[in-house]
């Protein structure tokens, strides 16, 4: 298993970078195409075409293996092994010109969705963060783990919204007043993938959000796992890409947050 592991992210690491280097390009033009899918949620042609480009190394290099993109969707595959995609996580940010987004990358073992393989590129943060089950978390060639801090009032969180935000903002403002209170404050970069790497090598002590998909957790979710850092739903069941709500620590403050998260938990964003 981890040489089949090992091919895969060595594969990856080596090919993803073209991917980084055509969303740099496309990211210059004046004339970018973005289409909405829905309210709040846009899509590019550069998230288009960053997708089929991997989706075509993917088929080209490991054709027994499914996969599950945020812009195709889903093909089976027989090896047991399913590849999570997000070509371009941040698309506002990257419509209205900010460097804040990433290309996510990772590997589930089919069966239980449970990530073994996370990669995850910022082209214009010129960084990278890696990771394989059991062998620990990455940013480039240096390894990352997440922060020693104990206490909420020494911690800095980040956050995201949901698309269908509107549904159930005054939940979603209650928990943010809650936490800003105790705390040194909350961030919101608008790439989850990026709040979660932040985690990993320390600048963030915890992440929350509602409304994610697999392809937002899936390889940033095992960089921070292998950052020794702790995963479960806001309602503190054990973690799954299949479940739409994260919570995300060093470790140290997580029971602090699910307290301040009990009995709140609004599944309307789900």
């Amino acid at each position: 298993m981890h040489s089949e592991l090992l091919d895969r992210s060595y594969h990856f690491l080596n090919f993803l970078p073209n991917v980084v280097d055509f969303l740099v390009e496309k990211h210059k033009e004046s004339n970018l195409k973005v289409d909405e899918k829905s309210l709040y949620n846009l899509v590019t042609e550069a998230d288009l075409k960053a997708e089929s480009m991997i989706l075509e190394e993917i088929q080209k290099n490991f054709p027994l293996d499914g996969i599950l993109s945020e812009e195709r969707g889903a093909i089976e595959g027989s090896s047991g092994y399913t590849w999570v995609i997000d070509p371009l996580d941040g698309t506002t940010n990257y419509t209205h010109g900010l460097p804040l987004y990433g290309v996510s990358v990772g590997v589930v073992e089919t069966e239980t969705m449970a990530p073994v393989i996370g990669m995850v590129f910022f082209p214009e943060l010129n960084t990278y963060y890696h990771a394989i089950k059991g062998q620990g978390a990455f940013r480039e060639k240096k390894q990352i783990q997440v922060s020693q801090t104990k206490s909420m009032k020494d911690s800095l969180f980040v956050t995201g919204f949901p698309y269908d935000r509107n549904l159930s903002l005054d939940t979603l403002m209650q928990y943010y007043k809650s936490i800003l209170q105790k705390s040194r404050g909350i961030r919101r970069t608008g790439a989850a993938t990026l709040d979660l790497c932040w985690l990993a090598e320390g600048k963030f002590e915890g992440y929350y959000e509602l409304g994610l998909k697999p392809w937002d957790m899936a390889a940033a979710g095992l960089i921070v796992m292998e950052a020794k850092g702790k995963l479960t739903s806001m309602d503190g069941n054990d973690f799954s890409i299949m479940i739409p709500s994260l919570l995300a620590s060093n470790g140290y403050v997580h029971e602090y947050l699910l307290a301040e998260f009990e009995g709140q938990i609004n599944r309307v964003v789900y």
